[in-house]
């Protein structure tokens, strides 16, 4: 074990401008006044905010929502929702949350529902707070009628928050949803904030979307505002927490018996992932009852966990996964995580501590690198971006992404109107660098596929070709939404004192447990696999229906072997000089398009259980599962 300390960090200040100085700020963070001048005085509709965990980047919203009418702020999650919206709420803003939770009806009851959030005389919301899916989804039509898209016709201020927690897929809307934002406005306040932004995205927006961005970052200096404590960090060989559980309750009895007061959480102790996160709050349950007493956990297992409310509970210690990375604001005073292996991502974990008091941070599984020396905490970033690795979005990726989500919008409109909307045409398809390519490579999938079965047709179903373009187009449907899709089902589980009720990605969930048995409802009641082996899970995928693929491996391994195979089917139907599509793009598609993010299957078999997937595409896939006849 290796032991350094990474000191505390101060923040250039000023005399307060505009608001902040009208709300009798002594002084400012200087950034802070960067914002609320670029707010009043700026020309570029863009702004990026690059401001440490805790620095104060929320107070310059207040600054966006006085200026403006209405104000859009867009966060990751629904926990950051809720959270954000007491905190306005507390400050005298009349702020509303719109997720899929507060939507109310189907077809266009909904859009009408939609659209009651931004009238002027329905309500007078100073700011609504919503997540990039709901956008999303108004954008690719989910939610029916042509005017859904007015929406975003209502605001010149949006702000999207913690803007660095999206991959390539889901940031390729964000892209397309601030070009639209940028152009129905005439002068739009569009502001991207984040402890650590992501450049690539920074850049996308800069020179493929040709907005002009000003850059706005936090200044370090050595007297300035301190916003960071002195931090002790004891990076640990182990990779995984689970490892060394029995050290890691002992270090939480000898933290809890130093303190009085457990209604405040001051330990937060961070997994990578849910299942490592379930099986140590089980362990600590079962055998350290005092300390469990103490423990809550909220990882995404329990997000839909209906008896799983924080707000309401007195706790000392949180358990949680990547959930905790954006939203902790507790006085963390130790601070036990894992290595995400992302810089971005680590960064937002280790700031989570010594924010207010001087913390303890423990790091299972960094490994050794440039870090180890007693350093600032500027300095020590710096050592993080050096010595570990985040995933690039390439520029060209980016754009074929942001081009096919623009065609897909028009070609499921095109399928359910017929017509031609001259306005919406503007939004997905005008200044969308490779909007031409993917629409006719959409056409051109669609018109082939019409070729299979029938007296005469080009192919018969089982054809080479045909099972390609079954699964090409099932592929299409991730554009639907923002962040891929998945396959959800009602999960019972361990989780301590009490049996966990709640709806989680089954896939991932048999890697780790097995099925013991279903109840009447269909809910899936699951224990833990023995041992650190996975289960034995295989998946039959649309087309492909029978040649099931190992799914009980990690998801770059699936990844991996899906990518393979369909590279060589590719490959195997390009010698067709029939094959109307072009197999170049069919190569690209699958290039910038994550198969385990946009296929769901048709069947999953595991030791004991076989498990039947509905999909229709009009709602989220069903499932139903039979024990096996061994």
């Amino acid at each position: 074990m290796q032991q350094f300390h990474i000191d505390g960090s101060c923040l250039a200040t000023e005399p307060p401008k505009y608001g902040l100085a009208d709300h009798d700020f002594e002084e400012a963070r200087a950034f802070q006044n960067d914002v609320v001048e670029w707010i009043h005085e700026g020309d570029a509709p863009v702004a990026t905010v690059r401001a440490p965990t805790g620095a104060g980047k929320t107070a310059t919203f207040h600054e966006l929502i006085d200026a403006h009418e209405l104000t859009l702020l867009v966060y990751p999650t629904n926990a950051l929702l809720r959270q954000q919206r007491e905190r306005f709420t507390e400050a005298g803003i009349d702020a509303t949350v719109l997720n899929g939770a507060t939507l109310e009806g189907h077809g266009h009851v909904r859009t009408e529902n939609l659209l009651g959030f931004v009238d002027p005389y329905a309500n007078d919301h100073d700011v609504i707070l919503t997540n990039p899916d709901i956008l999303q989804a108004t954008i690719q039509d989910m939610y029916r009628g042509g005017r859904a898209m007015r929406f975003f016709d209502w605001f010149d201020a949006v702000v999207y928050d913690e803007f660095h927690f999206y991959g390539s897929l889901a940031a390729s809307g964000l892209l397309l949803q601030t070009k639209i934002i940028a152009e129905r406005r005439s002068n739009p306040n569009i502001l991207l904030a984040s402890a650590t932004p992501n450049e690539d995205f920074v850049g996308f927006v800069r020179t493929q979307l040709q907005l002009e961005v000003r850059d706005i970052e936090a200044e370090h200096v050595d007297d300035g505002d301190q916003f960071r404590q002195r931090v002790e960090v004891l990076r640990h060989e182990t990779n995984r927490i689970i490892e060394e559980r029995e050290a890691v309750v002992e270090l939480l009895e000898d933290e809890l018996r130093a303190v009085s007061d457990y209604d405040e959480p001051q330990i937060v102790i961070v997994f990578n992932s849910a299942k490592d996160s379930n099986d140590f709050h089980d362990f600590v349950a079962r055998e350290y009852p005092d300390v469990f007493e103490h423990v809550e956990k909220d990882n995404g297992f329990d997000t839909d966990d209906e008896r799983v409310d924080l707000d309401g509970e007195e706790f000392y210690v949180l358990n949680t996964t990547s959930k905790g990375e954006v939203g902790l604001d507790y006085d963390v005073t130790t601070l036990i995580m894992e290595n995400p292996t992302r810089a971005s991502a680590f960064l937002q974990r280790f700031g989570r501590a010594g924010r207010e008091s001087k913390a303890t941070v423990h790091v299972y599984g960094l490994g050794r690198g440039p870090w180890g020396e007693d350093v600032d905490f500027p300095t020590f970033a710096g050592q993080v971006y050096e010595g570990l690795q985040d995933e690039r979005m390439a520029q060209d990726a980016l754009a074929d992404l942001v081009g096919f989500r623009g065609a897909y919008g028009i070609a499921v409109r095109e399928d359910d109107y017929g017509g031609f909307n001259p306005e919406i045409y503007a939004d997905l398809a005008t200044n969308v660098e490779h909007y031409g390519r993917w629409k006719h490579f959409l056409e051109d999938v669609r018109s082939e596929l019409e070729a299979v079965g029938g007296l005469g047709g080009k192919y018969k179903q089982r054809d080479p070709e045909a099972k390609l373009l079954e699964f090409t187009e099932h592929c299409f449907e991730v554009f639907r939404g923002l962040r891929g899709r998945s396959l959800s089902a009602q999960i019972e589980y361990p989780r301590g004192d009490r049996l966990g009720l709640t709806t989680y990605d089954l896939v991932r969930t048999l890697r780790g447990y097995d099925i013991d048995h279903v109840t009447d409802d269909d809910v899936l009641v699951v224990e833990p696999n023995d041992g650190d082996s996975l289960s034995v899970v295989t998946a039959r995928l649309p087309a492909y229906e029978t040649e099931p693929t190992k799914y009980d491996e990690p998801t770059s391994e699936i990844e991996e072997t899906l990518q393979e195979k369909i590279h060589r089917r590719i490959d195997r139907v390009s010698h067709n000089d029939d094959f109307d599509v072009n197999t170049d793009l069919l190569h690209r598609f699958f290039d910038i398009v994550r198969i385990t993010d946009a296929i769901i299957p048709e069947r999953l078999t595991t030791a004991t259980y076989e498990i039947e997937v509905e999909d229709d595409g009009n709602g989220p896939p069903t499932v139903e599962a039979h024990r096996r006849q061994v």
